[in-house]
């Protein structure tokens, strides 16, 4: 057989399984990539002994980024698809704040004076930098539709989150700003970092986090070859992400993958 003959052979090959590919009632495969997140808390005012701690408005610092990889499944029918996942995933979220607070409010702040004063007298301004991470098993059941002879998808669902591991690192400095009343002078606090696991109610206090919460998620897909997915995702935590319900704010997480095929 001619090679022009050979190379037309496997040009209607290729193309019969790529239709066979596209059309196949279940698909089956691995997949891998990276999550972008970010977003904002806001922690009310609370009171720590007979001392109020004013509220706390953590601000976006720059994206957090992650990783996530795992399995799908995918129904095809003759309209619509399901698909669903199991992947864990690694989140990441970078915030920033800036706080006056007494400083019987802060032991740590309290214990370093080298007297004992009244609530009231002396204040502290802070500036602390935050990233919480978040690892979790995700389980996503999405539906969908393709378009382009199957190689474009669109979808949406819910995701169900199952939390492994949270924890908050967090680096804090700032001034204690002085009285005269008292002759205290203006004192610096040098920068320190502390660790807090997020799923410990008493190292976490009311930043305790829930162990599952459930999210919105939406995306696109493209198959460029058979069996290669590329799929670019949004969501959104709707189901809480705090057990304290008056901690509000936003997260979002994107997420940008690779899928193969297995079968």
């Amino acid at each position: 057989m001619k090679l022009s003959q050979l190379s037309i052979a496997a040009l209607l090959l290729l193309s019969a399984s790529a239709a066979m590919a596209q059309t196949r009632p279940f698909e089956f495969g691995i997949k891998g990539g990276g999550t972008f997140t970010h977003g904002f808390t806001n922690v009310p005012a609370q009171t720590v002994g007979s001392v109020q701690v004013p509220a706390l408005e953590n601000k976006n610092n720059g994206i957090g980024y992650g990783y996530s990889g795992g399995l799908w499944a995918r129904k095809n029918f003759n309209s619509f698809f399901i698909q669903a996942e199991v992947t864990y995933n690694r989140f990441v979220l970078k915030q920033k704040t800036a706080v006056t607070l007494d400083v019987n409010a802060n032991s740590t702040l309290a214990n370093a004076l080298p007297i004992t004063v009244q609530p009231g007298l002396i204040n502290a301004s802070l500036n602390a930098t935050s990233e919480s991470v978040l690892e979790a098993v995700d389980v996503p059941i999405l539906f969908g539709k393709r378009w382009m002879g199957g190689k474009l998808r669109g979808y949406a669902g819910p995701n169900f989150i199952f939390v492994q591991k949270a924890t908050l690192s967090r680096t804090t400095s700032g001034v204690i700003n002085a009285n005269s009343a008292v002759n205290f002078p203006q004192t610096d606090i040098p920068a320190s970092s502390a660790t807090t696991n997020l799923l410990n109610k008493y190292e976490a206090q009311n930043l305790e986090v829930k162990d599952f919460t459930y999210a919105v998620e939406l995306g696109v897909g493209y198959s460029p070859v058979p069996f290669l997915d590329v799929d670019v995702r949004y969501a959104v935590p709707v189901g809480g992400v705090y057990k304290d319900s008056n901690i509000t704010g936003f997260l979002g997480i994107a997420t940008v993958s690779l899928g193969f095929k297995v079968f």
